[in-house]
């Protein structure tokens, strides 16, 4: 995470980027090491193997990154490049969130009668529509689109953790639990960091809509995240029984 966050203001080989990358992945093989074989292990690396519900895991953290980012662009956007007040940037998605929650419960009844993969599948592609708009967005546009967005965010998200964790079997949904809980926070803040340094960049290079090319930027990022929740999601979403 730090190696990412200092991508804008340093070289990617540099000690601060490079170096800060390398350091994550050795200490991530080190604890793969030295979990793998313990019995004790908090967490045991062998749930990954389950592939079901590795890739309805890498689903999940694709959803919450690609949330985060958003709720991180749509404020900077409306005061920067729309010319909004600080309190109109904080109200636009507000809707949204409204929208989440009804749609979350809507999306476990559907869970409930026709099983995971419908209200995922439903979700994903509602979000799709939104990433496929790079044109300039007014106010309204915002507001709508993240309503559109965060509707199918309350469908997929928690069907992708539901369904993940009964891959696992009732014996390790304690550990399923803990991997999707730490993800998420991890994933949260991945988008953040992954919005922020988009912008950051794109103001280094242009001066004068900096922010605007830094949202499209994100934007197409998080579309072919998206494009791959869906793949993922049709191929390793288990239909209704």
């Amino acid at each position: 995470m730090l190696g990412f966050t200092r991508i804008a203001k340093h070289s990617f080989f540099s000690i601060q980027v490079l170096g800060f990358l390398i350091l994550g992945i050795i200490s991530l093989l080190i604890w793969l090491k030295i979990s793998w074989s313990d019995k004790a292990a908090l967490i045991s690396p062998k749930l990954f193997k389950n592939l079901r519900f590795s890739m309805q895991l890498i689903a999940y953290c694709f959803a919450k990154i690609a949330t985060l980012a958003l709720g991180f662009i749509f404020p900077i956007y409306v005061q920067a490049v729309n010319h909004g007040s600080v309190s109109l940037a904080g109200w636009v998605t507000f809707p949204g969130a409204v929208i989440n929650a009804l749609m979350a419960a809507v999306a476990g009844k559907l869970f409930d009668k026709k099983g995971a993969r419908l209200p995922i599948i439903m979700g994903i592609i509602a979000s799709l529509i939104l990433m496929n708009v790079l044109a300039p967005l007014s106010n309204l546009a915002i507001v709508l689109l993240y309503v559109l967005y965060y509707g199918g965010y309350g469908m997929c998200f928690g069907s992708l953790m539901t369904s993940g964790l009964i891959t696992l079997g009732k014996e390790n949904h304690a550990q399923g639990n803990a991997i999707f809980n730490t993800l998420q926070q991890f994933s949260g803040a991945l988008g953040t960091a992954l919005a922020e340094t988009l912008i950051a960049l794109a103001q280094n290079k242009y001066l004068t809509n900096g922010t605007a090319v830094g949202s499209k930027w994100t934007f197409m990022v998080l579309l072919i995240l998206i494009i791959i929740n869906l793949l993922l999601a049709l191929a390793f979403v288990p239909k209704k029984k």
